[in-house]
């Protein structure tokens, strides 16, 4: 197969085309793969990063921030490079290989921002499925704009009130549960340093 230009990678990554991404998997992935593997991950982790990497990239492309400086290779082993530097960070181990990887990699990233949005995702997916049945719903209802009175008849309570409170309740069980994770509390103090 030839090699693709940035154009076609770009238009395949926005269509999600299959051919596009795959090509791009076996180019890119076992570089990454090698980089994660020699600085304390597993293959897990290399998949892991692959992924999260191409959605920066898949999200730039869609919110119309891409801009690459570099060819596109080289900008998502960067990328994923960071999101691997910023989990070992939350993870807390390997602090001579970070140290090290400190040492040839930028301060600060234009996909930061998309990573720490992505994280901060994870925890919110991880806890709001460890909320009751009821709360999910509340809660769902309630950010897809259904008015209170639609939620009362719904769930079955006696007023806008009684939903209101029961809103507050779960968003505030929610909060907690999220800023109990170690993974939260790591991004919060990582966020403060840059």
């Amino acid at each position: 197969m030839k090699k693709l230009t940035l154009g076609q990678i770009v238009d395949g990554i926005r269509k999600r085309d299959n051919r596009i991404i795959t090509s791009v998997y076996k180019e890119i992935y076992p570089k990454i793969n090698y980089h994660i593997l020699n600085n304390g991950g597993t293959a897990d982790d290399a998949k892991d990063v692959f992924q999260e990497a191409i959605i920066v990239v898949f999200r730039q492309i869609q919110n119309g921030t891409f801009e690459i400086k570099t060819d596109f290779e080289g900008y998502v082993y960067g990328i994923a490079r960071l999101i691997w530097l910023k989990t070992l960070r939350n993870r807390s181990i390997h602090e001579r290989n970070i140290n090290k990887m400190e040492g040839d990699v930028q301060v600060s990233h234009p996909a930061d921002e998309i990573i720490d949005e992505e994280m901060e995702m994870n925890l919110f997916r991880k806890y709001f499925l460890k909320l009751g049945k009821e709360c999910q719903k509340v809660l769902k209802m309630a950010t897809d704009g259904i008015p209170y009175e639609t939620i009362a008849k719904e769930m079955g309570y006696k007023s806008e009130k009684i939903v209101r409170n029961r809103k507050y309740k779960c968003k505030e069980s929610l909060i907690e549960m999220i800023k109990s994770d170690p993974d939260y509390q790591k991004l919060m103090e990582q966020r403060k340093r840059f």
